[in-house]
């Protein structure tokens, strides 16, 4: 294995954080006390006992989950019960997993096309996260994991996702994050690194050539939901091997026709 591959790998076993919001977990016990069929109208005080909280925070969390519509309150009864948005967010979940299954299907197509690693990835906040991966059984293969996250601020995956944002929305996070020179070919120029966004639009993919890691290069292309928002990105990393900014092209435009279809389907 080379040296770029190394310090590849080497980060990728960076362990991930936990963090913990106590607030949050609680409204996730309480929706999960009431989706039980013997709990399914619970009072105030038998929600505060089954969740193990004080009257008081279970107050104020039942009162943010009546107002988002994720519970109700029926005051005659001075009862809680599931709301009707989380029928919304269950067809959204059905959704979501139906289109997952077609979205592994291409990523396998993709990764046989290119030999190369294929990553699904997602923005979350400043960073993106990869959320599903297909890497070849090749001892030149990319080894990528679910959950790694990385700033926008720099290699095809970031570009791609920074490019479908407002300019308002790109200048702000750009406040945030800066611009770090990872490697000798990182846009570490704002002007630059903005310029390039009409073009990735344009041309419906990003091309990336050591900018994020020495030696790795990556193509990325957006999937849209139906809406028409960018929903995730598809991003091919491989090892440079000598390959130039044309040589990525022409694997794009073969890996784009793959990524239209999926589009559409989804």
């Amino acid at each position: 294995m080379d040296k770029n591959s190394q310090v590849l790998m080497k980060n990728n076993e960076v362990e991930k954080k936990v963090y913990s919001a106590p607030a949050v977990s609680k409204a996730i016990e309480i929706i999960t006390f009431l989706s039980k069929y013997k709990n399914k109208e619970s009072t105030l005080t038998e929600i505060s006992k089954g969740v193990s909280v004080n009257s008081s925070t279970c107050y104020r969390i039942l009162q943010t989950l009546v107002s988002e519509k994720v519970l109700r309150y029926k005051d005659e009864t001075k009862k809680f019960s599931l709301g009707s948005y989380l029928m919304v967010l269950g067809n959204r979940a059905s959704e979501f997993i139906d289109y997952m299954e077609v979205t592994r299907e291409y990523m396998g197509k993709i990764e046989k096309l290119t030999k190369s690693t294929c990553g699904l990835c997602q923005r979350v906040g400043d960073q993106w996260l990869y959320v599903e991966t297909k890497i070849p059984d090749s001892p030149y293969s990319i080894s990528i994991k679910v959950g790694q996250r990385f700033d926008l601020n720099a290699g095809a995956t970031a570009k791609l996702l920074m490019a479908y944002l407002s300019p308002k929305e790109r200048e702000e996070i750009l406040d945030r994050i800066g611009l770090i020179k990872y490697t000798n070919t990182t846009k570490f120029d704002r002007e630059e690194f903005l310029n390039e966004m009409p073009v990735i639009r344009e041309q419906g993919f990003s091309v990336s050539i050591g900018e994020h890691y020495e030696g790795i290069s990556g193509i990325s292309f957006p999937i849209f939901n139906k809406l028409g928002d960018i929903e995730f990105a598809i991003t091919v990393i491989m090892l440079k091997n000598g390959r130039n900014k044309e040589d990525l092209k022409n694997v794009a435009i073969q890996v784009k026709e793959l990524i239209d279809e999926l589009t559409s389907l989804i």
